[in-house]
């Protein structure tokens, strides 16, 4: 049972429209950690722990639920500005549009620094093999593995499988890579401070964008990410590469640096035992297994919770199946062997360079201002409150179950004659006694 979340804000990328919700239960129902409430039938609102998963927004069949991008004054270059689009770019312009014209494009639209993450998307693949051979041999180290490269799945985790944190590697992510690294090389040929560079991530959704914040107040150089999404600049990127006349190359990786944006594509440069799951229902099953002890012969699994990877993020514009298409074709043109420098990877991976700034080892802290005593009496509230429900777990009370219309009764979010099973059954017996 969840602590009472209090003084929690929600996502700022999440918008409910008013004037479109009909009041249905459909997102509160869909929502992984129970955060959506539907009062009086008539507006849906977030009141608990929002992790941007999205699906509220893929469950709404009115379209009254966006997740909407950053303003596109962040596009504004700057000497001082890296851009590093994730890789799901590549596959968003059509079959006659290859990587390095995309680069190209958005040098052209400004941008003196552009990094081409897929070549670090293959550098930490082999990262990736020398970790998971490294704890194979330790005798209790946890299996399989969870990638961290999903947001969304390290706050699912962190929300609703804590136990499971362990099983996240402590490496960082391509896109933490190129930040770190980019402020590296770009404050030495600007001669100015890292502080002073800032990194602008181009994503296909709202969770990579809260990335951008989260990593910034984390990591060494707090407060100077940014992010954008694909919808919010592909246009007049488009305009730029159609305009492209020079033959410089920035983009150095093969398909496997390439195919990340896709469910499967991480785990295809993997020579390991390895799963690919992908859509939130399917990795919360697979959540569960593990959690249960299972699937420890695998060595590695990739979580994503939009369909179809990265690729069905909600900020993308080409169709997801259409750009899984792309990438599968890109992936071949270019090759299934990493074009990496594996001994000087290797010793990257010794000295400790693909090690993360993050901190995964604590879940997402709910505030709450109940001491042990006090939680444990709502927790015997909770339960007493649960024992006068019908179990109907129907949502037409305007919580998403039984359990957490208990909670929300027992907090003074809600009532009793909220359930419409427990008020008319007290209307019969009150009409039998007159």
């Amino acid at each position: 049972m969840s602590e009472s979340p209090r003084n929690f804000k929600p996502s700022s990328y999440v918008v409910i429209d008013e004037k479109q919700c009909n009041g249905c239960v459909l997102c509160m129902k869909a929502c992984p950690t129970k955060a959506i409430r539907v009062k009086d039938g008539r507006l849906a609102s977030i009141e608990g722990v929002c992790i941007d998963c999205g699906e509220c927004a893929r469950t709404c069949t009115k379209g009254a639920i966006k997740e909407i991008a950053l303003k596109k004054d962040d596009l504004t270059p700057s000497p001082n500005l890296v851009i590093s689009p994730s890789t799901v770019i590549y596959s968003q312009f059509g079959e006659d549009c290859l990587p390095n014209d995309i680069l190209l494009g958005l040098k052209r639209m400004g941008f003196a620094y552009v990094h081409d993450q897929s070549y670090t998307s293959e550098m930490v693949n082999f990262a990736l093999e020398l970790y998971i051979k490294e704890n194979r041999k330790k005798p209790n180290a946890p299996f399989p593995l969870i990638s961290p490269a999903c947001p969304v799945v390290v706050r699912l985790i962190s929300y609703r499988f804590p136990s499971l944190l362990k099983h996240i590697p402590p490496l960082a992510t391509p896109r933490e890579i190129v930040a770190r690294e980019s402020r590296k090389r770009l404050s030495e040929k600007n001669g100015c401070s890292p502080e002073e560079i800032g990194i602008l991530h181009i994503t296909p959704c709202a969770a990579l964008a809260d990335f951008a914040k989260e990593s910034a107040s984390q990591g060494k150089y707090p407060g100077i990410d940014k992010a954008v999404g694909i919808n919010s600049i592909h246009e007049i990127l488009k305009k730029n590469i159609q305009e492209i006349d020079v033959d410089t190359v920035l983009h150095h990786s093969s398909g496997i640096g390439i195919g990340w944006g896709m469910s499967g594509g991480e785990i295809a440069g993997l020579k390991r035992n390895c799963l690919a799951v992908s859509g939130l229902h399917e990795v919360i099953r697979y959540l569960e297994k593990i959690e249960m002890g299972l699937l420890h012969e695998v060595d590695y699994i990739e979580c994503r919770v939009c369909p179809e990877g990265c690729l069905g993020g909600p900020f993308t514009v080409a169709d997801k199946h259409q750009a899984k298409y792309l990438l599968q074709k890109l992936v071949r043109m270019f090759g299934v062997e990493k074009r990496i420098k594996y001994n000087y990877v290797k010793k990257l991976y010794n000295n400790g360079w693909f090690l993360t700034e993050r901190d995964r080892t604590v879940s997402i802290d709910v505030p709450s201002p109940l001491s042990i005593p006090d939680r444990i009496e709502r927790l015997n509230k909770v339960q007493e409150t649960l024992r006068l429900l019908p179990g109907k777990e129907c949502g037409v009370c305007g919580s998403p179950d039984c359990q957490t219309l208990a909670e929300d009764v027992v907090d003074g979010k809600a009532t009793l004659d909220d359930c419409i099973f427990f008020h008319n059954q007290r209307k019969k017996m009150g009409a039998q006694r007159g």
